[in-house]
């Protein structure tokens, strides 16, 4: 028989051990990650994405980079950037 759902302790929300599972090994690779771009590759609502981010910062596989609590932004361990980038350009004047 296998395995239908893995239980966290996450507020009334059962993921599906694939789903998790999956994000482990993908969003270990990329650059960046919101609960906007987590949702919309694996097609759950952002909730359920917010939730599986703060599993994998709890687990150590993704980190808090910046962002709001409402905008959270996470990055791989192995990809946190020396800096933080404030959105700010900075211009040479050419002179």
């Amino acid at each position: 028989m296998p395995k239908a759902e893995e239980k966290y302790a996450v507020t009334d929300v059962l993921l599906p051990e694939g789903l998790l599972e999956r994000a482990r090994k993908e969003l270990a690779r990329g650059r960046y990650y919101t609960p906007f771009k987590v949702a919309q590759r694996y097609g759950v609502t952002i909730s359920v994405a917010k939730k599986i981010l703060n599993i994998l910062e709890k687990e150590g596989i993704l980190v808090r980079y910046s962002g709001t609590r409402r905008t959270p932004i996470y990055v791989p361990k192995d990809r946190v950037p020396a800096f933080k980038s404030l959105g700010v350009g900075v211009r040479s004047s050419g002179r």
